[in-house]
């Protein structure tokens, strides 16, 4: 199906620039109306974005974003800062770097209201997390804020407590992998993480009460790296992995800590002609009118991008099987955009998790941009 006959649009919303080097990831506040980007350049950037009430787009529903670049965290990392993540209170950013070390920052306290710029406060390192052999891969906050999740190329994941005061405890440091570690990504709603890796596979952990962390499965079906990982948003029932292969891989999530986990692969797409880096989930903006139709509930979009450049947006529904107390889930693709950062690989895409902006998302590139889109039904 060609992009112009596929039933929603992307459109470029900002561009973004101002790093020196490759741009590896995005992340939004979740409170704040702030965007930060990290890069090759050692550097995180900072932009406050507020809705263009002076726009004359007829369309309210779908209003602009005017983004302002407000300050440059030098972070000290002596190498790549390869990921970032906002903690859930949105009053702390970890910076996962190829030097081994992760980085806890905060914003100093002032009087500032967040709509003047999201504060005008400097931004101090915390605590700078140690352990790591050699370069960090990813990082992640748990929904309650309590833990903090990294992982390395030298295959191991860590489980560290947030205490009060920037401080952090090791919990755990699992070694289920035999290689690189490319990803962490915490369960939406329960403390369960999920891990992939350069060994083609995921890994699921549990926290024991009565014991430590441990690997309660392992989800196997890629054919090469496992770059990136998404749980759907709402409940967590289902998780997608981004692979090498070029698939995107759907699966279903039963049991948690009080009883086994299983994961069983339902679904495969493809639409990428190379590895598939990132990976990102949202409620959407649901097409009311189809799914009523059609008797099925949304479980929002996922958008995927990678090696080819291509951004490729699935609509993903659900439907009760009669007589069980299974769903089956089906997909299609509602828009597409080739070359989003024109020649380069676009190495990062995150979905805003603001109200009323969830069709809103950001990618990084090897460019050095920050671009942000939004998508729109048409003839809506």
């Amino acid at each position: 199906m060609a992009n112009n006959d596929l039933p929603a649009k992307i459109e470029l919303v900002a561009e973004l620039e101002g790093h020196d080097d490759r741009a590896w990831h995005v992340a939004w506040n979740p409170h704040r109306p702030i965007l930060a980007s990290c890069s090759a350049d050692k550097t995180v950037r900072m932009y406050h974005y507020q809705l263009n009430t002076s726009s004359s787009d007829a369309d309210s529903s779908s209003p602009l974003l005017k983004f302002s670049h407000t300050t440059t965290i030098p972070t000290g990392h002596t190498k790549t800062v390869r990921a970032i993540a906002w903690s859930p209170s949105g009053k702390t950013l970890a910076t996962a770097s190829f030097d081994a070390n992760i980085g806890i920052w905060a914003q100093e306290e002032d009087e500032e209201d967040e709509g003047a710029g999201g504060g005008s406060g400097e931004w101090e390192c915390m605590s700078l997390l140690e352990g790591h052999e050699t370069e960090c891969k990813s990082v992640a906050y748990s929904r309650s804020g309590s833990l903090l999740a990294s992982c390395s190329r030298d295959k191991t994941v860590w489980i560290w407590e947030v205490h009060p005061d920037s401080d952090f405890e090791c919990m755990g440091v699992l070694m289920e992998h035999t290689q690189d570690v490319k990803c962490v990504a915490w369960h939406p709603k329960e403390e369960i993480l999920a891990s992939a890796s350069y060994d083609d596979t995921i890994k699921l952990y549990s926290d024991d009460p009565s014991d430590d962390w441990f690997c309660a499965t392992t989800l196997s079906g890629h054919d090469s790296t496992v770059w990136t990982l998404a749980w759907e948003p709402t409940n967590g029932k289902y998780l997608a992995s981004g692979s090498d292969d070029g698939t995107i891989r759907l699966w279903r999530i039963t049991g948690g800590q009080m009883s086994e986990m299983k994961g069983e692969c339902i679904m495969a797409l493809e639409g990428h002609q190379g590895s598939i880096y990132s990976i990102s989930w949202s409620p959407g903006k649901k097409d009311e009118k189809r799914i009523a139709e059609d008797g099925e509930s949304s479980l929002g979009w996922l958008a995927s991008t990678g090696g080819d450049g291509t951004v490729v947006i699935w609509e993903i529904t659900e439907r009760p099987i009669a007589g069980s107390d299974r769903s089956k889930l089906s997909s299609r693709k509602i828009a597409q955009l080739d070359a989003a950062h024109g020649v380069f690989d676009v190495n990062s895409i995150v979905w805003c998790p603001r109200p009323g902006l969830e069709h809103v998302f950001a990618t990084a590139g090897d460019d050095g941009h920050v671009r942000i889109w939004k998508v729109e039904w048409k003839n809506t």
